[in-house]
C-alpha cells in the first residue's frame, strides 16, 4: 500500500473522528439546554379567546365558548418528555405551552403539533405558569430560583426569585400584581415587570397551599389552605378582608362570579360563600364522607364539578340544587371544562367525556394513554388535554364519521 493511500486513510479516520466528537458534543448540549430554544414572536400581542391562565380568567371559571362540538377527533399527540402535575396548558396565540414535573415548559404549534421549543427551569412545576405582556411567570416547587418570569420574545429570564421558599400552587396576574403563595403560606404580591415585593400576607402556621388564588375584581383576592381556611385579602397592600374555616381541607382551585365563591374540599363538601364577606350562602354534601371533590367549573348558571366517586355533578349556583348527574366509572379529579354547549370532563380511568350542558346526558367520548388529572384549555374550537404518562393532545370537531369502535 502507498504512503499516499495509507495518508489518506488516516485522514479520513481523523476526520470521522472529529465528525463523531462534534455530533456527542452537540448531543450533550441540547441534552443540557433542551431540543431548541423555546421564543415566540409578538408575545405581548394576546387576544380574547387566549387561554393564559388556569381557569382561562383569574376567575378561574374553566369556561370557553371556543371549546369545539362533539364528536371530537385527535388531530395531534406530542409527548412533552415528563409527566405533568396538576397543571393547565396554555394557549397564546398559535402556540400551546405545557409545563412538567420535570421543569420544563414545552411549546407546541396549535396548528401542526409541531415543537417549537423546550425551556429547562430547574425544578419540579407543579402550579400553573401565567402568561402577560410577553412574559411567562413559572412557580418551582423545589430549589432556590422558585419564581422566575421569562421574556418569550428574547427567550431569557427577564427576572428570577431566589429567596422565596418553593412554590406548588399557580400563579395570579392582575394588572401589574403578580400573586404566589408559597409552601409556608404566605401570599406575596410582586410587581409582575421586575418581581420585586410589594406586600407579603402570612396565612398561619402548619398550613400550606396547593391551591390557586383566586380573584374575585381586580383588588379582592382569594386564597384557601390545606386546613380550610379561606382568606380574603386587597390585592394591592394584602390588607386582609375576612376569613373564613370551612373544616375540611382545600387542594384545589375555588372559581367565582364575582358574588359568590365555590369552594371544594377533600372532604365530600363544596361551600358557596359570599365573595364580600366569606358569609356561607350554602353548603352541598356528597353522602359518602371519603369523596375528594375536584375543582368546579363555572359559566352562567351552571356550576359543574366532579369527585373521587366519579360523579359529575351540575349544581345551580344560586342554590346549590343538583341540576343533573353523570355518573362515570372512575374516579375525577380534575375541574370539566363548560363549552356552548357540551361539558368536558376527564377521568383516572383514561376516558375523556363530552356530555350534554343541559341534561348530563352523555354525547362523545374517547380513551387516551393515560389518566387525566389536569385542567384544560380551549381555542379556535380546539380542546388541549393533558394525560399521563406525558402527552399533549389536540382534539377539534370531527370532520367524518367515527364509529363505535374507535
Amino acid at each position: 500500500m502507498g504512503a499516499d493511500r495509507i495518508h489518506r486513510i488516516r485522514g479520513g479516520a481523523k476526520e470521522r473522528a472529529a465528525r463523531r466528537w462534534a455530533c456527542l458534543c452537540v448531543v450533550l448540549l441540547f441534552g443540557l439546554t433542551g431540543c431548541t430554544v423555546l421564543r415566540v414572536e409578538n408575545p405581548k400581542v394576546e387576544r380574547d379567546d387566549d387561554w393564559l391562565t388556569e381557569g382561562d380568567s383569574p376567575r378561574r371559571e374553566n369556561h370557553a365558548d371556543e371549546a369545539p362540538e362533539p364528536p371530537l377527533e385527535e388531530v395531534w399527540r406530542v409527548n412533552a418528555g415528563a409527566g405533568f402535575g396538576p397543571v393547565s396548558p396554555l394557549i397564546l396565540d398559535g402556540t400551546v405551552f405545557a409545563a412538567t414535573r420535570k421543569g420544563e415548559v414545552v411549546g407546541i404549534d396549535l396548528k401542526d403539533g409541531k415543537k417549537i421549543g423546550t425551556q429547562g427551569f430547574g425544578e419540579v412545576i407543579d402550579g400553573s405558569p401565567v402568561i402577560g405582556q410577553g412574559l411567562l411567570y413559572v412557580p418551582l416547587a423545589w430549589g432556590k430560583k422558585t419564581l422566575r418570569a421569562f421574556d418569550l420574545a428574547k427567550a431569557t429570564d427577564r427576572w428570577v426569585r431566589a429567596d422565596l421558599p418553593p412554590i406548588e400552587a399557580g400563579l395570579l396576574l392582575l394588572g401589574e400584581v403578580l400573586i404566589a403563595v408559597d409552601v409556608d403560606a404566605v401570599v406575596h404580591g410582586m410587581d409582575a415587570r421586575s418581581g420585586k415585593e410589594r406586600w407579603t400576607a402570612p396565612l398561619g402556621e402548619k398550613v400550606s397551599v396547593r391551591a390557586a388564588p383566586v380573584a374575585v375584581d381586580p383588588d379582592l383576592v382569594v386564597v384557601a389552605d390545606d386546613r380550610g381556611r379561606v382568606a380574603a385579602l386587597r390585592a394591592g397592600n394584602g390588607d386582609p378582608v375576612w376569613t373564613r374555616d370551612l373544616g375540611a381541607p382545600v387542594e384545589v382551585t375555588p372559581t367565582t362570579n364575582g358574588r359568590m365563591l365555590f369552594v371544594s374540599t377533600t372532604r365530600a363538601r363544596l361551600f358557596a360563600l359570599d365573595a364580600e364577606r366569606g358569609v356561607v350562602r350554602w353548603v352541598f354534601e356528597v353522602p359518602d364522607p371519603r369523596v375528594r371533590l375536584a375543582a368546579p367549573a363555572l359559566s352562567g348558571g351552571d356550576l359543574v364539578f366532579g369527585g373521587s366517586d366519579g360523579v359529575l355533578r351540575n349544581v345551580d349556583p344560586e342554590t346549590g340544587a343538583t341540576r343533573w348527574t353523570f355518573e362515570a366509572p372512575d374516579a375525577i379529579s380534575a375541574p370539566p371544562l363548560i363549552g356552548r354547549s357540551t361539558v368536558y370532563v376527564g377521568t383516572m380511568g383514561r376516558k375523556l367525556y363530552g356530555v350534554d350542558r343541559s341534561t348530563g346526558a352523555l354525547l362523545w367520548e374517547y380513551k387516551l394513554e393515560g389518566r387525566i388529572k389536569s385542567p384544560m384549555a380551549a381555542k379556535d374550537d380546539a380542546l388541549v388535554v393533558l394525560a399521563e404518562p406525558h402527552e399533549v393532545y389536540l382534539l377539534r370537531h370531527a370532520t367524518r364519521a367515527i364509529t363505535a369502535e374507535e
